[in-house]
Formats: structure tokens, C-alpha cells, sequence
């Protein structure tokens, strides 16, 4: 199954994709964050266009519930769901972006490109971090969940 990893952040959304078997993930451009609505229709038209079969937005847990970043999350996860025609999962993303901001600096990229690169590399982890749980679910096969 090809997956679309969302990390949603105030101004910028990380997106990954998988391969078919689920076993390759790629980075791809950030996408600017608008509103839910303006999203829910740049994510369709990546749907459409790579083929994906199910949509992973990473949720940022708080113990309250009630973070800036929950709450936009959950409007998006709404209005994702309302209008893809694939379904919409949801992955506790905490430490994605640390993790993606720690190996950004082992590779030694440059402040001016960490950015750019940040949320794609959290989108990606995120993704990877949920593939490996259902590979370990299932026996190895992602295929046959």
C-alpha cells in the first residue's frame, strides 16, 4: 500500500511518500500551511497524481489534548477525511522533528537549507516509524495487513 505522510506545522507541512511495498520512504517538497481547507486540496491532488492509497498525519500529543498544534491537526484531519477518497490515519509524531533536526546537523547541512529540508526529513520518520510497526504487526509483510 503507498502512503502520504503529512507533519503539519504552523506555516509548513513535511510530506513523505512510500513505495508500494512499503519499505521505501521519500521526502518530498514541503508544502506552505494555509488553512485546512486549502490543504485538505493540495493533499488531494497529491493523492490523485501518486497513486497513494492512504493518507498518515502525524498528531503532536500533549497530556491536555488541547495544544495549538492538536487543534489545527484535528481540523485538518477532519477536513482531510471529508474530502479523500482514501483512508486517513492518524501517528504520534513527538520527536519526529528533533530527530529529523539532530541528523540534518550530523550531515552538516546549513541553517538556510534546514528548513526546507526539516519537515520533509519529520514527514519521512514519521512515516517510517508507523511502516515498522506494521511490518512488526504482521510478520514482516506489510502486504498482507
Amino acid at each position: 500500500m503507498r502512503w502520504l505522510a503529512l507533519d503539519i506545522g504552523a506555516k509548513r507541512v513535511g510530506v513523505a511518500v512510500s513505495d508500494s511495498e512499503e519499505r521505501v520512504v521519500t521526502p518530498q517538497s514541503a508544502i506552505p500551511f494555509g488553512s485546512p481547507q486549502e490543504l485538505a486540496k493540495r493533499v488531494a491532488t497529491l493523492v490523485r497524481t501518486l497513486g497513494v492509497e492512504a493518507v498518515l498525519v502525524g498528531v503532536p500529543s500533549t497530556r491536555s489534548g488541547q495544544s495549538r498544534g492538536e487543534m489545527r491537526v484535528r481540523d485538518v484531519v477532519a477536513q482531510l477525511s471529508q474530502v479523500l477518497p482514501v483512508p486517513v490515519t492518524t501517528w504520534d509524531e513527538r520527536g519526529t522533528t528533533r530527530e529529523a533536526e539532530a541528523l540534518l546537523a550530523e550531515r552538516g547541512v546549513p541553517q538556510k537549507k534546514l528548513r526546507e529540508k526539516l519537515d520533509a526529513l519529520a514527514a519521512a520518520l514519521l512515516l517510517e516509524s508507523f511502516l515498522a510497526l506494521r511490518r512488526e504487526r504482521t510478520g514482516g509483510s506489510p502486504l498482507d495487513s
